[in-house]
């Protein structure tokens, strides 16, 4: 698949980053081997982190009319304990020197107490995918995942490397601004990475005005992730799926890419076909210190939101 790269800067001792813009088939042989292509073109072009989109190993679900058999019995050929072998090798495959390829950001199914959710995960030398503190259960579920998932709690994900901090959403999450500001103002991260399945057609017409979208859900997807980058002052790493479903044909947006804290768009992949975008030395702690030194917006938000009582704001006649 084609591949984009980019030089942020020439601070080599800033992470470069692999985002893959996949079409994930319902096939979970298939799913397995585009992953280790994609982590071993990580190993060859020297990446330091890889971002897979939501649920990589699977697909995504699909709305069976029946009980779910066929979406449940991928979901359970897929689920993280049945594919080891698989994700032991690609962590034996990392370093820890910073020097070469050390996390690799995928989103799987997560079976526990006799129930599935859909969850991310990090393999790193130093972390063992299995251990729940490092991983994280989707909050906000669409009504089609409801069907074969349960709700995550309200247990967030960050992750501290050497080139700053992480934290992590999945899909839907990305609507619900609040989760994204406590990830910056109380965990305190320098870049959210968003995995989703975030779907492309919408119908959004505004006739007199002579205004019309029919991809309005892929215009979410590059609003949203531009403006959780700049509302928070913090980067927006998106990993998404791209082209047709295979069961349905639904089309996904793809549009997988990095905003920086400013909101501005760094890089962003294709809409229409499979891509992989490696950006090099993505200076993560110096551009946001640089953009908060500008104009620091959270200082000046949290000592006004403070103040703020909601019980105090009552509707008033005019």
């Amino acid at each position: 698949m084609r591949l984009v790269e980019r030089d942020f800067s020439d601070k080599e001792d800033c992470p470069s980053i692999l985002i893959a813009n996949l079409n994930l088939a319902s096939d979970v042989k298939r799913n397995l081997s585009r992953m280790e292509e994609v982590v071993q073109t990580a190993h060859e072009k020297g990446a330091n982190i890889v971002i897979f989109p939501e649920l990589t190993v699977t697909g995504y679900v699909w709305n069976e009319q029946d009980d779910g058999h066929g979406v449940k019995d991928l979901l359970r050929e897929g689920e993280n304990g049945n594919i080891t072998s698989t994700l032991d090798r690609i962590r034996n495959s990392l370093c820890d020197d910073g020097r070469g390829l050390e996390y690799v950001f995928y989103n799987n199914v997560r079976k526990k107490n006799d129930g599935f959710y859909n969850s991310t995960f990090i393999l790193s030398q130093s972390i063992d995918y299995r251990d729940e503190e490092y991983t994280y259960d989707k909050v906000f579920l669409p009504p089609i995942e409801e069907k074969y998932f349960r709700r995550g709690s309200d247990k967030r994900l960050t992750l501290n490397t050497k080139w700053g901090r992480f934290g992590f959403l999945i899909c839907y999450d990305l609507c619900f601004v609040e989760l994204a500001r406590i990830y910056a103002f109380r965990d305190h991260v320098d870049a959210i990475v968003t995995m989703a399945d975030w779907r492309s057609e919408a119908l959004r017409e505004y006739p007199s005005m002579n205004i019309m979208s029919d991809h309005y859900y892929g215009f979410l997807w590059d609003l949203m992730n531009a403006s959780k980058a700049a509302y928070n002052q913090v980067w927006s790493l998106g990993a998404n799926m791209v082209g047709s479903h295979a069961v349905t044909g639904d089309y996904f947006w793809g549009g997988s890419g990095i905003w920086a804290p400013s909101g501005m768009k760094i890089v962003q992949a294709s809409n229409i076909t499979e891509e992989l975008i490696l950006i090099r030395n993505l200076d993560i702690r110096g551009q946001r210190f640089k953009e908060r030194d500008d104009f620091n917006y959270q200082i000046d938000f949290a000592s006004f939101y403070k103040q703020l009582k909601e019980d105090e704001s009552v509707p008033r006649k005019c």
